[in-house]
Formats: C-alpha cells, structure tokens, sequence
C-alpha cells in the first residue's frame, strides 16, 4: 500500500483543484471575452454570462472553503484526539496516552478497582463524572479503562487544554454521541474556558463527560466561609467518585498479581502509586545523574545495600560508600573512594534524593534505621548489571548484625561471589551459632538448590567458647 508524504496542505478546500478549475474558467472567460477579436456573437455572449455569473459563484465559493478550512483547522487545533479534521478515534482504539494515562516501566495488566463499578453506574445515568485522589492514585488509568470498556463504540473528544473547550463550543461546535476526556479538569477551570451551559449541552446531545481531578485543585474551589467557589457551580454537576487508600483493596489487588516483586510494591506503596511512581523514580534518577552525580550516588549504594541481603542503611555508611559510586570525571582530583564526603555535599545530596516527587515517593524513603530506597528502583539498577563493590560487601557485613546470613545468601546464591559468602557465614557463626545454623537450614529450605560449597554445607566450627 502506497502512502503519500510531503507537506500537507493547511487549507485543503482553498487549494481543492474543484475550485481552482471553477476559478480558471472564469478567469479565462473574462480574458477571452475582453481580447478575443472576432468572436462569433454567440460565443461572446456565453463567455460574458460565464464571467458575469462565474465571478460570484467562484468569490462565495472560496469564502465557503475558507470557512470550511477554519472549521476544521478549529478540530485539529483543539481536539488532540482528532486524527484528522473529520475523523476522531472510537473509544476503544485510543491508546491510553490519549487519557493521559503515564507510561509504566511494569508490565501489569489493568486490575479493576473498587471504584471502578462507581463511575460505571455515572455513566450509564447519562451524569458526567469526576475522578478524584491523590497524585498517582491510578485516576486517569480508572477512568480511561471504563471508557475503553463500556463506551468503545463511541468516538474520542479530548480537548486540548485550556482553551478547547472554548473554542469548540463558542464556535458553536457541538460534539454528539461522543466521549469527551478531560483529564486534570483544573486545567479547563477558568470561567471563559469552561461554562456550565457548555456541559449542559453535551450531555443533552448524549454525550459521556469523564473527567479526572487531584484533590488539592478541588479543595481550592470548595465553597469557602459560605462563599462559593471559582467554577463550583460547574462541578456541581460532576458525580464524584474518590480514589481513597484502602488496605482491603490494597490486599485484593496484591493477591491478583503473579510476580512477588510487583505484588510486595502494591501492598507497600498502593497500586497507582507503585505503577505511576516507578516512572518518577526512574526518571529522576536518570535527571539527577547529570545534575546531583552525588545525590545519584547515594541511590546507588542504598540499592546496593538492598542487592546485598539488607534493607535500609544508615546514613552515615551510605555517605563512606556514594564515592565509590561517582563517575571518575564527577570525584574531585583530592578525593579518594575511600574518603567521606563533605558535610555539605551530602546533606544537599540526602535532601535532594530525599525528596517526595509528585507527592506520591522518593528515591530514598526515610526509615528509624536509615534510608530505604525506593522499591522499583533496586531492580531497574540490578538490572544494568553492575556489580556490587567490594566496598559495600565489606560494609554490609561489618553492618549486618543478625542479618549476616542474609548477606550470606545473597553473595552465594545471586551475586555468586562465594569469597564473600564464606566471610558473613564466618562472622555468623561467631556472633549467632545458633542462629546462624537454624537459618542457613530454614534458607537450604527455601532454595530448590543448595550452593556447592563446603562452608556452606559443612559450615565451620564455633569459637572453642560455645
């Protein structure tokens, strides 16, 4: 199949070969008329009616195509789902880009909410509705899924923000039967970009208005000290459905997903924020590794920290061990790896890798043991294939506690660093015999195979004290 390529003409009807064949005729009609010496009467006569009426028709004509041009340069100007100036998307084939929906490192399949039967029973009353929550509830992903679901046969309206709307309906334009998609409706708010006779007349024209909202934008046009708000009467209108935390949901959800990883991430951090927050998180990191190498750093070691067999670290150790993280051009030329870093610098680089993005997570979560950092993030970085330095092994033992068995597992089984598996077993062993004992079984256990290695199998001795 041949596709045409090349620059499109901005005004189609203007540059239609109908018009412009109408417009030669006349033009040369009018020509022939004026120049033609010895024309038979006749023919004089039809040249002259052609340029006398030919003329009008030919001027109202283009006046036509040009408002037919500016018709549909308003479609394609203010509707982003328009994929051409008469033809929109059914519901059902729009990828959920066009609801707004942010892109996921996860390959999770949709898990239907509790309030998902909620904004269902909105719609099939014919009420536009109004999904609300925190930042990276999962709203745009809720909202979008019953639209794809439950009204795929109808076309996509998604105006662009935030002057669509008033420019699809103060041109008198007026969608029917379609979906109109406001996601982040704050952003269609003000008064001459949105007006409640423009809802009122989609919904007469059988229109389905889903619409997505975070909480702190609502909260500033709730009625105030028994005033109205800016635009409440318009979300008035709205049926509102929540997304609220839920520790009943949290678990059902969590319980329909396979992966172990992906499952202890929504019970942990909630479904639309772990989804939604992987990409942050992800994002940031790849920011900060330009503009904070050291803040980067810092995330670095703390997943390390986790690859190791541990959880949280202390943040003086994660500050001994950042250097050993830092690109060579990003270490001052004074600075060994193994030297700490400033007092300043890090305190900068904690802040910044400390921080809340979109009020939803941080690279580095706050602990009463130390820094914990982001779930996600420990197997994005594992999976780039770095291996752990030596440094944080000798840290992670010296730190470990009653965890050294961990540590122990860890450098066996999935990092297949046996010198270093045999250290923390060692210092197990003479800290906890016991202990140590009863877990390395319990772990034997839990692993379908056993590492091939004598300490391990056969493992040393306590101390001639025990």
């Amino acid at each position: 199949m041949r596709h045409e390529s090349g620059v499109r003409w901005s005004t189609p009807h203007q540059q239609s070969a109908r018009l412009l064949i109408v417009t030669t005729v006349v033009a040369s009609s009018a020509l022939l008329a004026q120049h033609w010496v010895g024309v038979p009467w006749w023919l004089l006569v039809v040249l002259c009616a052609v340029a006398g009426v030919g003329t009008p028709v030919a001027w109202w004509l283009r006046q036509q195509a040009a408002r037919w041009d500016q018709q549909e340069h308003a479609l394609e100007a203010t509707v982003r789902s328009a994929l051409d100036a008469d033809a929109l998307p059914l519901a059902r084939d729009a990828a959920l880009e066009a609801f707004g929906v942010h892109r996921s490192h996860l390959p999770i399949p949709y898990l239907v909410r509790d309030a998902h039967a909620e904004v269902l029973d909105a719609v099939d009353a014919g009420r536009p509705v109004l999904v609300l929550g925190h930042p990276r509830a999962g709203k745009s992903r809720l909202g979008a899924e019953v639209v794809r679901r439950h009204c795929a046969d109808l076309p996509l309206v998604v105006p662009a923000p935030p002057a669509g709307l008033a420019q699809l309906f103060g041109a008198g334009a007026s969608p029917v039967g379609t979906v109109i998609w406001l996601d982040d409706l704050d952003r269609y708010l003000r008064p001459e970009h949105f007006r409640v006779e423009w809802l009122d007349r989609a919904l007469r024209r059988r229109n389905v208005v889903v619409a997505t909202m975070r909480a702190a934008p609502y909260e500033c046009h709730l009625p105030d000290r028994g005033g109205r708000g800016d635009q409440w009467e318009l979300l008035e209108r709205f049926r509102t459905v929540w997304l609220r935390p839920d520790d009943d949901e949290r678990a059902r959800l969590a319980a329909s997903v396979a992966d172990p990883r992906l499952r202890s991430g929504v019970l942990r951090y909630g479904l639309g924020e772990y989804l939604g927050g992987a990409l942050l998180a992800v994002e940031r990191l790849r920011a900060g590794e330009s503009s904070h190498p050291l803040a980067a750093a810092l995330v670095r070691a703390a997943a390390d920290w986790r690859r190791a067999g541990l959880d949280a670290a202390p943040e003086a150790v994660l500050r001994d061990l950042a250097p050993h993280y830092l690109p060579e051009h990003d270490r001052p030329h004074d600075r060994q790896p193994d030297r700490p870093l400033g007092s300043q610098d890090a305190d900068e680089a904690v802040r910044w890798a400390g921080e809340l993005i979109d009020r939803t997570v941080a690279l580095l979560e706050p602990t009463p043991s130390g820094w914990r950092v982001f779930d996600f993030l420990v197997d994005h970085l594992a999976a780039q294939g770095r291996p752990i330095p030596d440094a944080t092994w000798d840290a992670a033992i010296d730190h470990a506690g009653h965890r050294l068995v961990a540590v122990c597992h860890a450098a066996a089984v999935v990092h297949h660093r046996p010198d270093v598996a045999e250290r923390a077993w060692r210092r197990a062993v003479e800290r906890h015999p016991s202990a140590a004992r009863f877990e390395a079984d319990l772990l034997r256990r839990l692993q379908d195979t056993v590492p091939d290695t004598s300490w391990w199998t056969d493992p040393p001795a306590g101390p001639p004290w025990f």
